[in-house]
């Protein structure tokens, strides 16, 4: 049969309209779950009692980072594809995808200690799920947040009274996303850079710190790699907003925090020249007892204090560096951290090592590969 135009258009029209229906503007079939979902919070439906109960200060519309809004942000990304949320030290952008509980048996603990907490404090929270939709996910995300932020002002000290969030002006702007593309149109229009790679942005007109992360990768990625990736770049955006940290030590501290999460994610990338085993670069422990059964391979604290080229074994070592001087002392080396607020050269390091933790670089050296060898399996 032979199709007039007006009909042709008819067709072509609804078919269009049926597809409009489906999929909201600027959506592909990635963001399904959360258009889904809906600007709703469905478990507080906005009942300011019920917000307060699950640790919600508001939802979209808000005002964004650089004195932006929320609005502004939908205008390029596209309407009905991010949530919104504002928690007492963050913000967040999210359109992360349902997901399912990791494979790993410590990280499914670990996620179903989040739902228990979360349960605890507002009762329409599951206790637990072996699913979590986008809003329970951002929930979920909003807690670990405010969690990490409660460790870390506690491990440097920082008094809230100041009416600074660890030292900023603002809230911790957090972005979350879950394609590589969003992530760049984002960082593209918001951040002035050209890239699709998770990373720390530093928002010059209000002062705030944040960061911008993308859970797709090349391979598919679990709740426990991206909730790695989380904690790694939230604890660099702390180090930032405090003033800053020697390099060693900025590097050594994220990794510390994200790789209390079971996860084989590699937020260290080798150097050509360095040979690690992809099957075993995740289990750092014992890497690390092995590099140190050999002195010479072992960066002495003199040189690792001004360093700032790292591949796999330097973040290796600052990792261990940092986890043997909290285990030896937390307080110390929160005091430690403090008073190198900024990018303190060596002279500083050396003298805040003595006077902190009685240790000369030398002794350190030597104390730390001792426990090493002692310690880790």
């Amino acid at each position: 049969m032979k199709l007039v135009p007006s009909l042709l258009a008819l067709l072509l029209s609804g078919s269009a309209l049926l597809h409009a229906q489906k999929q909201a503007p600027g959506t592909t079939k990635d963001d399904e779950d959360v258009v889904k979902a809906g600007p709703k919070d469905p478990f507080t439906q906005a009942d300011p009692k019920a917000m307060a109960a699950a640790g919600v200060i508001a939802y979209g519309p808000l005002l964004w980072a650089d004195q932006l809004r929320t609005e502004d942000v939908e205008k390029v990304l596209g309407q009905g594809r991010i949530l919104w949320l504002e928690t007492a030290h963050f913000q967040f952008a999210f359109n992360l995808a349902t997901t399912t509980q990791p494979e790993d048996p410590e990280a499914r603990k670990l996620m179903n200690g989040d739902l228990q907490r979360l349960h605890k404090r507002f009762a329409k929270f599951p206790d637990r799920s072996s699913k979590l939709e986008p809003w329970l996910r951002l929930h979920v995300y909003a807690q670990r947040a405010e969690e990490l932020y409660a460790e870390f002002q506690k491990l440097i000290g920082h008094d809230e009274a100041s009416g600074t969030f660890l030292g900023q002006k603002g809230k911790f702007p957090l972005v979350m996303f879950q394609k590589k593309s969003d992530v760049a149109r984002y960082l593209d229009r918001f951040c002035g850079k050209q890239s699709q790679q998770s990373q720390r942005h530093f928002y010059g007109k209000t002062g705030q710190n944040g960061f911008v992360l993308g859970a797709e990768a090349d391979e598919p990625r679990d709740d426990a790699q991206i909730q790695s990736q989380f904690r790694y770049l939230l604890i660099e955006t702390f180090t930032d907003a405090m003033g800053g940290a020697p390099y060693w030590l900025e590097l050594g501290l994220a990794h510390w925090f994200e790789r209390q999460v079971p996860s084989r994610l590699m937020m260290a990338v080798p150097k050509d020249d360095e040979s690690v085993d992809e099957q075993t670069q995740h289990k750092w422990p014992s890497k690390m007892k092995a590099r140190a059964q050999h002195q010479k391979l072992l960066i002495p604290f003199a040189d690792l204090a001004t360093r700032t080229d790292f591949g796999y074994w330097a973040h290796l070592q600052a990792w261990s560096r940092v986890d043997f001087l909290m285990q030896r002392d937390r307080a110390k080396f929160g005091e430690f951290l403090r008073g190198l607020g900024g990018s303190a050269g060596a002279s500083k390091q050396v003298e805040l090592l003595e006077r902190v933790f009685g240790m000369t670089p030398e002794a350190f050296d030597v104390a730390w590969r001792e426990w090493v060898l002692k310690t880790y399996r």
